[in-house]
């Protein structure tokens, strides 16, 4: 299709042809139903009064059981506090955050989720 060797990785070929990895594609998703049921969820600025950086990040229930931890609105939760804060305060202004976060995703290609979990480039 690339015309690029057989051994030859994936991953800078993902941005080039406009493709999301299988786990972007997850996180997309995840963040997709974030945005369209927003009202669900408790913002960190609303649990207090104090201007922290941590302010637009979301407040994390807690929670004992493993199958609610593994859920989609704990799973939602815990992703979005890990992305960048120029995408992440979009989501208040209801203006290009899916599509900022497509062209993030994009261009990161992750491989799993716990990747980017542990990607520190943008924070």
């Amino acid at each position: 299709m690339t015309g690029n060797n057989v051994r030859t990785s994936c991953r800078p070929l993902f941005p080039r042809l406009g493709i999301m990895t299988l786990s972007s594609e997850y996180i997309f998703s995840l963040m997709r139903f974030l945005s369209r049921n927003l009202q669900q969820y408790t913002f960190n600025f609303t649990i207090h009064n104090y201007n922290t950086r941590y302010r637009i990040q979301l407040h994390k229930p807690s929670a004992a059981l493993t199958l609610y931890q593994k859920g989609l609105y704990y799973e939602s939760v815990r992703i979005y506090n890990k992305l960048p804060y120029n995408i992440a305060e979009l989501i208040l202004q209801n203006k290009g955050f899916l599509t900022n976060l497509k062209k993030y995703l994009l261009e990161k290609a992750y491989y799993s989720v716990e990747e980017h979990m542990n990607d520190l480039s943008d924070r």
